[in-house]
């Protein structure tokens, strides 16, 4: 996930950072979008799905993931959520989400329960 994370903020960076380039980075992280167009604007919704759909065509392709194994975009939501170290208010934070009921569709984390004690 770092890796997959470090790649776009590299390319975010290189684009926001081109010589001659008239581009303010955005003070507050909310507001530094990871993916960006090559005109550092951030990347439309169509262009993004666009995107998501030659690169898992080209996973395929390339044999990085099996056909069985294909993803959703959408799909990252959910494992992050379900990835993210903490109690639920650590993943609705972590999410963004506004209510714990969002967060609950999101974490399909299993909870961890103690054997019984043998008689």
């Amino acid at each position: 996930m770092t890796a997959a994370w470090d790649g776009p903020a590299a390319r975010r960076s290189a684009i926001w950072n081109r010589e001659g380039r008239n581009f303010a980075v955005p003070l507050r992280p909310e507001h530094r979008v990871l993916l960006v167009e090559q005109t550092g604007n951030p990347m439309a919704q169509s262009s993004l799905e666009s995107a998501w759909q030659h690169f898992i065509t080209m996973a395929l392709r390339e044999g990085v993931i099996e056909k069985q194994d294909r993803f959703s975009l959408h799909g990252l939501k959910h494992r992050g959520v379900t990835d993210t170290v903490g109690n639920r208010g650590d993943k609705q934070d972590a999410a963004g989400h506004q209510s714990p009921a969002t967060t609950g569709r999101y974490d399909h984390d299993l909870p961890i329960v103690k054997p019984p004690r043998r008689r």
